[in-house]
């Protein structure tokens, strides 16, 4: 398994191409292109496509407005991991834009905290940290946000 990691990570500093780097009015991260490997996916992925400035700034706007709902019955935010909501704007953003079978453009955002560098190069996949970690599914041709998921506290 570990040598498969290794060899994933070679692959990756060698041929995906970089991300670029974003930042509006609270938040700021890295976008993916199609083309970077990422070991996440979509139901009914048809294939990818890489997030302009302008869809990720409409992400963003849908992800502030329809939080509250989604986090409302949440757990793993509490005394050691902040509440997601209250926190919006101290997260590193990593966003990674997909199709579905509908040709509906979904942005998965990864949402990363306390890290002191976030890699522009990979995608931070993190077991537990409660609310320090999670992320969504923004789907801008729809204006549905879904999939909350936020990491327990191991």
């Amino acid at each position: 398994m570990k040598l498969l990691i290794i060899l994933q990570t070679i692959v990756s500093l060698l041929l995906d191409p970089p991300s670029v780097y974003v930042k509006g009015k609270g938040y700021s991260g890295y976008i993916f292109n199609k083309e970077h490997s990422v070991m996440v996916s979509i139901k009914n992925q048809q294939g990818r496509f890489t997030p302009t400035f302008e869809e990720v700034e409409r992400a963003e706007k849908l992800l502030k407005s329809r939080l509250p709902e989604l986090n409302k019955d949440k757990i793993s935010q509490g005394e050691k991991c902040g509440n997601i909501e209250k926190e919006l704007e101290s997260y590193t953003r990593q966003y990674v834009g997909f199709i579905n079978q509908k040709g509906n453009k979904i942005i998965w955002v990864n949402m990363l905290m306390h890290l002191r560098s976030v890699p522009s190069k990979h995608i931070i996949i993190v077991d537990d940290g409660g609310s320090n970690y999670w992320n969504v599914k923004i789907d801008i041709t729809s204006r549905d946000v879904y999939d909350l998921e936020i990491n327990g506290v191991g």
